[in-house]
């Protein structure tokens, strides 16, 4: 219908049939990345058809950028959507997450609450930096963790948990070791480094997080 110019209102057609023009995106997504449980968000997916019609119409030498008012794709909301890790640390339930932000937020004691500003301040502001929180067992440092985890997460952006033992990864929150999610030698040398290819998954994972908690991290060499 774009190619024939039969619409003259494109934009409204596409709000109203997006739904179905997408059918079977899930069901793609889920094949090419193997992962039967993954699910998408509603832009996620609005964002993946809009990329597949871009696609015919290139085919076609033609383009959504010639029709004024449709929507464009996100380039990089496509990348992050072939991106299979990048999809499980967005898979969380917003509306459940902020209820469990409330009930976390009105918790925090008043040097909690201060640290937990601080750090959002950054994260918000993408100033970047590094913090370093220490106090002795049982002063609420996995509570503000998760705290932190579930403002962020409720925002649609990501958090990487993670702690320098298995013990410590399991109260976070999508916990992993540091060595399993930064790929860090066992045995380490002085000629160590994280191989993680600067094209791989990962590395996109690593650049789009907002955040990294890094539980125990003093444990490590």
């Amino acid at each position: 219908m774009l190619l024939s110019s039969s619409l003259c209102k494109p934009e409204i057609v596409w709000e109203n049939t997006w739904g179905y023009l997408s059918d079977g995106i899930l069901y793609t997504q889920q094949k090419r990345l193997k992962s039967p449980g993954l699910s998408l968000n509603e832009d996620q997916i609005k964002n993946l058809t809009l990329f597949e019609i871009e696609q015919i119409l290139l085919r076609n030498n033609s383009s959504l950028k010639n029709y004024r008012r449709m929507p464009y794709p996100d380039a990089d909301l496509v990348s992050s959507s072939n991106n299979r890790l990048i999809v499980e640390e967005l898979d969380y339930d917003i509306p459940n997450l902020k209820n469990e932000f409330d009930r976390l937020f009105v918790s925090l004691t008043d040097e909690q609450r201060n640290i937990f500003l601080d750090i959002m301040a950054k994260v918000k502001n993408n100033k970047g930096g590094v913090f370093f929180i220490y106090g002795y067992g049982g002063t609420g440092k996995t509570f503000l963790w998760k705290t932190i985890s579930a403002a962020i997460r409720c925002q649609g952006e990501i958090v990487l948990n993670v702690a320098s033992s298995g013990i410590a990864s399991l109260l976070l929150t999508g916990g992993r070791t540091a060595h399993s999610r930064f790929i860090i030698p066992i045995n380490l040398t002085e000629d160590s480094f994280c191989r993680i290819n600067p094209k791989s998954d990962l590395a996109s994972l690593v650049r789009k997080a907002s955040l990294i908690i890094w539980g125990e991290a003093p444990m490590v060499h």
